[in-house]
């Protein structure tokens, strides 16, 4: 799944989606989204110059659950802790998983 979403068990119904982006090389652009019980859910990625603009929209009442290569991220061009919607779970073995609650992100990824 290119897009990268998918429902969380433990969270039916898409109350919780996780998302894992598939950032394929060859492919300079990608976008997904589900209609959810909650409102849509999107999931959409452009290749830069350098890295990927990463585009995630999740309906209100909603949460989610990102999985990324850790690296530079920054989302609307400032670090991921400066960001109250973010909260960084989990950072090892060069991957970073990221709660997000509602809202829209724009992601830069280096």
């Amino acid at each position: 799944a290119l897009g990268g979403i998918f429902p969380d068990e433990k969270q039916p119904g898409f109350k919780n989606v996780i998302l894992k982006p598939n950032f394929v090389p060859g492919l300079e652009h990608f976008e997904a989204s589900h209609e959810g019980p909650y409102g849509t859910i999107v999931s959409a990625w452009k290749k830069q110059r350098k890295g990927v603009e990463y585009t995630i929209e999740i309906p209100a009442n909603s949460t989610a659950t990102l999985y990324l290569d850790d690296g530079k991220i920054l989302e609307s061009g400032k670090p991921l802790d400066k960001n109250e919607l973010i909260e960084i779970a989990e950072r090892k073995n060069g991957k970073v998983v990221l709660k997000l609650k509602s809202g829209k992100y724009l992601f830069t990824i280096e």
